[in-house]
Formats: structure tokens, sequence, C-alpha cells
């Protein structure tokens, strides 16, 4: 009986590790390959990088029905994507996360199988590979935006300096922002933002729709409310060179209070590790020593 089962796992293994790579490889041949000048504008994460040219195939079967399943998260996922400055739909990550939920539970349960025969071990090794691959995509989505939000406000209050200067130089708004992309890295998130935004002053709109339509883009509060500052000059015709300077201001305060709040938080943080990993070896380290005198002399015998 034990044979029977044996050779049934070994057919299941062999044709699993036969078919799985063949539908791979004949959906990846299917595909065609992606140009390299459109990866590279998408600003994709590696992931979807190197999932992109699969992932085409399966975002119009399985991402439009499951973004009209879960709306809500959907409307999340669309969010940090333009945080991110990535250029896809949420349904590339809807996708993603079925696709890599399904090949990490099949690949490690087939591991599973060659390596146990315990039901109860294969079905816990298929859920959290399962589950491990569902939370992938839209993790690093959220990672990539909060980064790039967290590298604009970095960012922001030197901007916001340099375009004063040059504001107080004799320049106007648009030609100080000009400025600023001009001699800033172009790879950097919030001179990319700026150059967007400059691209839309040239076909037309207003500073005032161009600051707003930033802001939406980078979703952060303190943008929001420098935006919402400089806007408001622009309506009633105030310099705003001086609103931009205590902008700048503000913001140097609130990035100095966030880092005596971290500070703050790293104490307790270290708690933990220090009482179950540090603690532990001190004691083994001065009292081994000890204990080992204690034990050769004739105090040894007493505590036997």
């Amino acid at each position: 009986m034990g044979g029977s089962n044996d050779s049934v796992y070994v057919c299941v293994i062999v044709f699993a590790s036969v078919f799985l790579p063949y539908l791979f490889l004949s959906t990846f041949i299917r595909t065609p390959k992606p140009d390299a000048t459109d990866l590279a504008s998408r600003n994709l994460p590696p992931l979807f990088r190197a999932m992109w040219r699969p992932l085409q195939l399966f975002v119009e079967a399985l991402g439009r029905p499951l973004s009209n399943l879960q709306p809500g998260r959907a409307a999340k996922l669309a969010n940090d994507i333009k945080v991110a400055g990535i250029r896809m739909a949420p349904e590339h990550t809807l996708s993603l996360e079925l696709v890599l939920s399904l090949t990490l539970a099949v690949a490690f349960t087939l591991l599973a199988l060659a390596l146990t025969r315990d039901v109860g071990k294969i079905c816990a090794v298929f859920l959290v590979c399962g589950f491990v691959g569902f939370v992938i995509p839209s993790t690093v989505v959220a990672d990539a935006a909060k980064a790039r939000q967290s590298a604009m406000m970095k960012a922001l209050p030197f901007a916001i300096d340099l375009i004063g200067s040059a504001m107080r130089s004799g320049v106007d708004f648009n030609a100080a922002v000009r400025y600023y992309v001009a001699n800033e890295d172009k790879t950097a998130p919030l001179a990319v933002e700026f150059a967007v935004m400059l691209r839309e002053l040239e076909l037309g709109k207003t500073r005032t729709d161009a600051l707003l339509e930033m802001s939406d883009r980078i979703r952060n509060d303190r943008f929001s409310a420098f935006a919402d500052a400089v806007v408001h000059g622009l309506e009633i015709g105030a310099s705003i060179v001086g609103t931009m300077k205590v902008q700048a201001e503000e913001l140097r305060r609130a990035r100095f209070n966030d880092a005596e709040r971290r500070a703050a938080r790293a104490v307790s943080s270290m708690i933990f590790p220090i009482a179950v990993f540090i603690m532990p070896a001190m004691f083994l380290i001065i009292g081994t020593p000890i204990l080992i005198r204690v034990f050769s002399s004739g105090l040894g015998g007493i505590l036997k």
C-alpha cells in the first residue's frame, strides 16, 4: 500500500515538474518581448520588471475581474502606484498577486512532497507560501511609494530655498522651477515631478492647476500645505517668496521633529532584542566562570 502511494506522489511530482515549466515557457514564447525603453520609462520595481512579459498575458484575464471584485483595494493600489511614479495599472499588481501566490505555493508544495508525506505539513507549506506570494507585490508597491515620498520630502526644503533664491534674483516662478530642474539630478523624484509640472504649464495649464495636480500625484500633507500656500499667494497676487521661505522652515522643523520621534522610539524598540538576545549572552559570559569556580571549590559539594 505504501509503495502505491509513493508511486502516486512520484507521478504527481514528475507531471508537475514537466507540465508547469512547459506552460510557463509556452506562455513566455507567445508573449511579445517588451521594449527596453518602454520598461525603463515605466519605472517598474525589479519584481514587476522580471515578470512583466508573462504578466501582460494575465492582466486582462485575471486583473480586470479581480479589480471589479475589489474596487476599494484597487483604488488603494492605484494611489500607491501614482505616488511611486510607476506607469502601470492596479490590475498588474492584482494579477501578479494571484500568479506569484500560485507559483510559490505549487513550487514549494512539490518540494515538500519530495521530502515528506505528512499531509498537515504539506498543507501548511501550501498555505504559507501562497500567502507570502500574495502579499509580496502590494508590499513592493507600497514600499516604493513610501521611499519616493520620503525622498521628495527630504529634497523639498532645499528645492524651495533654491526656487526662492532664484525668484529673489528677479525671475518668475516658472523660470525659478526650471532653474531647479536644470540643476538637479534628472532621476531625483522631486525634480521629475517639477519637470512634469513644467510640461503641463507649457501645454497651457495655469500654475494653480499644475501645482494642485502635482500635489495630487505626491499625496503628502506637507507638500499639500506648501502647494496651498503658493496657490493662495498666486490667487491674491502677493509675493510668494516670503511664503516659500516660511514653508521651507516649517518643513525643516517637521523633519527635525520626525527624527526626534524616531530616536525616542528606538529606545523602546531595543528593549525586546536586548532582553531576548543580549542579556542571556551577558549572563552566560559572566556567570559561567563563576559557576565553574564554585563547583570546583568546596562549595560545589554543598550545592550538590
